[in-house]
């Protein structure tokens, strides 16, 4: 059933009605694609953990290094 959606203002669209069932095909590829998206994803927050281990480590070693120096 075609029904036509108003979503305030100007916009409009047409909603072809409701949602047909997913073939084995369709539902293998959308499992493979949600999977995907999650190793993505923990390979972002690895990247980022990494990111922040590494300034971590450098300001350490300025603390030490600039330390050295007014300390003497």
């Amino acid at each position: 059933m075609v029904e036509n959606v108003h979503t305030g203002g100007v916009m409009q669209f047409r909603h072809e009605g409701g949602v047909g069932k997913l073939d084995d095909e369709r539902k293998a590829l959308l499992e493979q694609g949600y999977r995907e998206a999650e190793e993505r994803k923990k390979k972002e927050r690895r990247r980022k953990r990494m990111v922040w281990i590494v300034i971590a480590v450098f300001f350490l070693i300025l603390m030490i290094v600039l330390s050295y120096f007014f300390l003497r």
